[in-house]
């Protein structure tokens, strides 16, 4: 199986053709994409006109022969995630948040959710561990989601809306419940783990989950594909992956002109080979 992996698409819109052209000049079985898909030039209200567009690109990726596997992300209007499952089901696409979907002998598996940030949209924000909801201490904005009428909303006690929510750490043990091999699995999480330094911001602050480090200490599934933190590899030393003792972390986020992406080949539940278009 060869598997392009890669995050963040929203960066920039015109990524969206060159991932189309990529895909046109070399074959790939899967496309993955670990969320954060529409672009926000115009604000998170605006993204569900982008549908028609991502339709389009999902079919001229899909008309290569490849699968288009993907999520949404933090940055991607709760709105859109009934067209999502629609399009899933319709055989537009295949989308994997909170599912675990199989494709030839391996299992797909979207985990969407990060921890808080300093951000106004909350709608994926989920604590880290039920024990400890652990909020941002610093905010730039009032928390939000966006209402019925996609218009942001405050939400009014945030950190006990915030404390009802089920933990990372718990939906990711309740997805692996119910895979099949969690050594040949293949998991698009959004976040980044902590420690790892996948997860460098710009100022230099490293903000991973912790829960999902854990997970994957764990676990141990075969591959992670994650984004959130763009600029990472940028600010870490060019480091776009790393082994959690047996398992493949990959950072597929975007910086920027060029797609950033990697591409993977697996055989028989190995990785055997890996390359990244922008660094070595």
């Amino acid at each position: 199986m060869k598997l392009l992996a890669t995050s963040d698409v929203h960066q920039m819109g015109s990524k969206w053709k060159s991932l189309v052209k990529i895909c046109q000049n070399e074959s790939f079985d899967i496309v993955a994409i670990a969320g954060d898909i529409c672009p926000k030039d115009h604000g998170i209200e605006s993204q569900l006109s982008f549908l028609p567009h991502f339709k389009k690109y999902a079919k001229n990726i899909q008309d290569t022969g490849a699968k288009l596997v993907f999520m949404l992300g933090n940055d991607d209007n709760q709105h859109l995630v009934p067209d999502m499952l629609k399009g899933h089901d319709e055989g537009l696409w295949i989308y994997v948040a909170d599912k675990i979907i199989k494709i030839d002998d391996y299992e797909f598996v979207g985990m969407p959710y990060v921890p808080d940030y300093p951000f106004g949209y909350k709608f994926w924000c989920n604590p880290e561990f039920d024990a400890e909801p652990r909020i941002s201490y610093y905010t730039v904005c009032e928390p939000c989601i966006l209402n019925d009428n996609n218009h942001f909303k405050q939400i009014p006690d945030f950190a006990q809306w915030f404390k009802d929510k089920p933990s990372i750490d718990e939906i990711l043990n309740n997805l692996a419940k119910q895979v099949q091999d969690i050594k040949k699995s293949i998991w698009l999480i959004h976040a980044p783990p902590s420690q790892v330094m996948l997860d460098v911001c710009q100022s230099g602050h490293r903000v991973g989950s912790d829960a999902v480090l854990k997970f994957i200490t764990d676990c141990q599934p075969m591959l992670c594909i994650h984004g959130h933190i763009h600029e990472s590899p940028e600010y870490n030393g060019h480091k776009w992956s790393h082994m959690i003792n047996n398992s493949l972390c990959i950072q597929g986020g975007q910086l920027g002109f060029d797609l950033h992406y990697s591409v993977l080949e697996i055989t028989d539940g190995k990785i055997k080979s890996k390359r990244h278009s922008i660094y070595e």
